[in-house]
């Protein structure tokens, strides 16, 4: 029997850790769905959990980008990605005619792997791969 599970994107944990952010109303809507067990268990990658902190640390400053960490870390099951998830990203972003970013194909290396059918995301190029994204 397989899990449902939903992978988490940066786009989707910074608009929901930020209330400033367009799509943070959204993402509440999205916790809420998630909270409720509709998705199955959460998990990200750690070169997500870099993107948002990178961002966080960019935008807001080192105290908030800590608050995000810690919201993070606490709450999500976050999968550290090896040579094997590194190949296959590296196959995915030479291959892709999306323009993904690297941490985009990584996720999309792990999601294939773990037989994810589910994305939080506002980032709109996942709806052009074969995953139900959810914003």
């Amino acid at each position: 029997m397989r899990i449902v599970t939903i992978f988490l994107d940066a786009s989707y944990l910074l608009a929901l850790y930020n209330e400033d952010d367009l799509f943070h109303k959204q993402a509440l809507a999205v916790r809420g769905k998630i909270e409720s067990d509709e998705y199955g268990q959460m998990l990200t990658s750690d070169d997500v959990f870099d993107e948002v902190l990178s961002v966080a640390l960019r935008k807001f400053g080192k105290e908030k980008a800590q608050i995000f960490g810690k919201q993070i870390l606490n709450s999500i099951f976050i999968v550290h990605g090896g040579k094997h998830i590194f190949n296959a990203a590296c196959e995915i972003f030479n291959n892709s005619k999306y323009n993904f970013s690297f941490t985009d194909c990584t996720s999309q290396a792990i999601m294939k792997m773990a037989q994810i059918d589910y994305i939080a995301t506002f980032d709109k190029e996942f709806d052009n791969i074969n995953v139900k994204v959810i914003s």
